[in-house]
């Protein structure tokens, strides 16, 4: 009788082993899927009415002040390229195309911002 309680136990104690491995499995990929885009303003200037839109999801910021930088980490729901929208010393500046967002890949891009309207897009790196 109590092997088969011995038996019983590790039965049920490797079952819900193997449970938390799939779903930690599952979650790491799961984040893995994320995007991650850093915006940076390099310049001294501010920014205003900032909109990126980005795998089917639109991001407004009122303004980005010189030398501050902003964290965006979502999933993509539709494929798309891209785009950045904003306004600086009055000037709206715009550009389409910056990265490439499918539901099933990740993004890591930063995204620099110059005082003279650049809009310079670059690989976020690994780590």
């Amino acid at each position: 009788m109590k092997n088969k309680s011995i038996a019983s136990s590790s039965l049920k104690f490797f079952s819900v082993l193997l449970l938390v491995i799939v779903a930690l499995v599952f979650y790491k990929y799961n984040l893995s899927l994320r995007n991650n885009l850093v915006i940076i303003n390099q310049g001294s200037n501010i920014w205003t009415n900032v909109k990126i839109s980005a795998g089917g999801e639109d991001f407004y910021f009122d303004e980005i002040t010189n030398g501050e930088s902003k964290r965006l980490r979502f999933y993509s729901k539709s494929e798309d390229g891209g785009s950045f929208e904003g306004v600086l010393n009055k000037v709206n500046y715009k550009k389409s195309g910056i990265s490439y967002f499918t539901p099933n890949m990740s993004t890591k891009d930063k995204i620099i911002l110059s005082d003279d309207g650049r809009i310079n897009v670059m690989p976020f790196p690994e780590g």
